[in-house]
């Protein structure tokens, strides 16, 4: 014990020798005029909230204040006696360093606590949680939670009646179960032995999108049973696409392979009609989806069909495919030029009322300079061309934009007399605008794979088809797990868009609900709702990616 009182005592005695307090001044206080006035101000501003918080709650302040206290005591016992523990230092470096950063802490935790405090108060203290308190003479002096459990069917489902919210929570209930099982599939801990559960999980996702539409939209029955025309178109199709992954070698074709392809339509066709003729799903319109159920289909929707679409759009961007030659170009572009100026611009030149629409009426003449620009920029590459102007031409519209072309501009690619869901219309355009973003975000990742893979898998003689599908894209994907958590984040909130063009998701079903009497002008309970639902969504989408890279590896190999 007197061995380290002499040492403390020695230590003290050497800090005071090498201490300067008028060089602790000039740092600190005195350096310069700005300094100074700086100080001055921050004092004057931290002792007029302090003595504000004070008068309001004497409690905390004098708590805050002390343990502010300690911790300058700490910092200058650390400097004194050069015993700093991590804490201290931690203190020193990041709050405690100066004068002027010491008062700002010590404003900064008083402000914290007065929000702190307010908040408490008023979503706590003085709140009420009773639903049969909602209406304007009832309410408390603070929050009026019994709101959320009031219209807690709004909030979830909109106006879907009552009697289909079970399908709603059997569609919830299975993409949780899919989740857990994936959670499960994809630990570190988990035997290779149990690879069979991953090849489960993979297939069970594949179906997850077919079941939710059956459970959320439902089934109708179509007579006759078996449609010939049906399962002729379907087949075909399923032929088409086969041969097309057995052309570039994606699969290999055998009898057994062959016949579970060819067998897979009609069985799922058989299996589509026995459902629906049942009646367990009948229909539902899908204009009656809304609150957080809508919200969550449009994230899900919009994401699911536009990271495939994206991809496609990037490896379009960098597809170096052998153009239309020049000698078919400007012919075409001629010919084009002449003819619309021989049809078009005659009854546009008649017309016209004034120079601007005469010269308008002059358009053919951009196509020959529309041609040029065309064979300058991507030497006839019509597969780069387009994919480089959806994806400029998309990026540079806002999003409301697309979606109210989409509503507008849906019923001319229907059939005459036909009508199409505004909900489809706008799923169209919100996925044409999440595509061309997210093709960019994929085109980063292409970039970012080394020049040597392209040339490995060149030398293993892969076709293009492979060397992307094998080599390049699971690399290029393992590197945009970053990004690609942020679009998905970005998706689920600007999908609160959708309220502009009449559609009612989670915003717009709580606009509904405070403009009824019932619940007129609780604005702030719904919207601190609001909050907190979007934070707890994107911290757990962040968090998940997070686990994703740690368990990839990403940053670290």
């Amino acid at each position: 014990m007197t061995t380290l009182t002499n040492t403390i005592e020695e230590r003290r005695k050497t800090f005071f020798k090498r201490f300067n307090w008028q060089y602790f001044l000039q740092d600190n206080l005195t350096g310069s005029r700005w300094l100074t006035i700086w100080v001055a101000f921050i004092t004057l501003v931290t002792v007029g909230v302090f003595v504000g918080q004070l008068g309001s709650a004497p409690g905390w302040t004098l708590i805050l204040t002390a343990v502010w206290a300690v911790g300058i005591l700490m910092v200058v016992a650390g400097e004194l006696f050069g015993l700093h523990t991590s804490f201290s230092r931690w203190l020193k470096d990041n709050l405690l360093s100066s004068i002027s950063n010491t008062l700002v802490t010590l404003l900064i935790i008083l402000l914290v606590a007065q929000v702190v405090s307010g908040i408490w108060q008023w979503g706590y203290v003085t709140a009420t949680f009773d639903s049969t308190r909602t209406a304007p003479d009832l309410r408390s002096e603070g929050a009026t939670w019994g709101v959320l459990w009031g219209a807690r069917k709004l909030i979830l489902t909109g106006t879907l009646a009552p009697e289909h919210t079970w399908r709603v929570i059997l569609t919830g209930a299975m993409v949780f179960v899919l989740w857990l099982i994936s959670f499960i599939a994809t630990r570190p801990t988990v035997k290779t032995s149990m690879g069979y559960l991953q090849r489960i999980s993979i297939t069970l996702w594949l179906l997850a999108p077919i079941a939710s539409y059956i459970f959320l939209a439902g089934l109708e029955y179509h007579e006759p049973f078996i449609n010939i025309r049906t399962l002729l178109t379907g087949l075909v199709i399923v032929v088409a696409f086969m041969a097309l992954l057995w052309f570039f070698k994606v699969i290999k074709l055998d009898p057994v392979s062959i016949g579970l392809w060819v067998a897979a339509w009609p069985i799922g066709y058989v299996i589509w009609q026995l459902i629906a003729r049942t009646g367990i799903f009948p229909t539902i319109n899908v204009d009656e989806w809304g609150g957080l159920l809508l919200t969550v289909i449009f994230a899900i929707f919009v994401n699911i069909l536009s990271f495939p679409l994206g991809i496609l759009l990037a490896l379009g961007r960098r597809a170096d495919v052998q153009g239309i030659p020049v000698w078919i170009v400007w012919p075409i572009a001629l010919i084009a030029t002449v003819y619309l100026l021989s049809t078009s611009t005659p009854e546009l030149w008649t017309t016209s009322r004034n120079n601007v629409e005469r010269a308008l009426a002059l358009w053919p003449l951009l196509i020959p300079i529309a041609a040029y620009f065309y064979q300058r920029s991507f030497q006839g590459n019509m597969v780069q061309a387009f994919s480089v102007l959806f994806i400029e031409l998309i990026r540079g519209v806002p999003l409301i934009t697309l979606l109210f072309m989409a509503i507008v501009m849906a019923p001319f690619f229907t059939a005459s007399g036909s009508a199409i869901k505004n909900f489809w219309a706008v799923i169209v355009g919100y996925t044409i605008f999440s595509a061309a973003y997210m093709a960019e975000l994929v085109r980063g990742g292409l970039q970012a794979i080394p020049k040597g893979q392209y040339e490995a898998a060149d030398s293993l003689g892969f076709n293009v088809l492979q060397k992307y599908r094998f080599i390049i894209l699971p690399q290029a994907l393992r590197i945009l797990i970053p990004p690609l958590a942020g679009s998905v984040i970005g998706t689920f909130k600007s999908s609160s868009l959708v309220a502009l063009v009449g559609m009612f998701d989670l915003v717009g079903i709580v606009r509904g609900i405070i403009g009824n009497g019932q619940w007129l002008g609780l604005r702030s309970e719904l919207y601190a709702f609001l909050f907190v639902l979007y934070f707890v969504v994107s911290s757990g989408v962040s968090w998940y990616s997070r686990r994703l890279e740690k368990r990839m590896g990403l940053g670290t190999r």
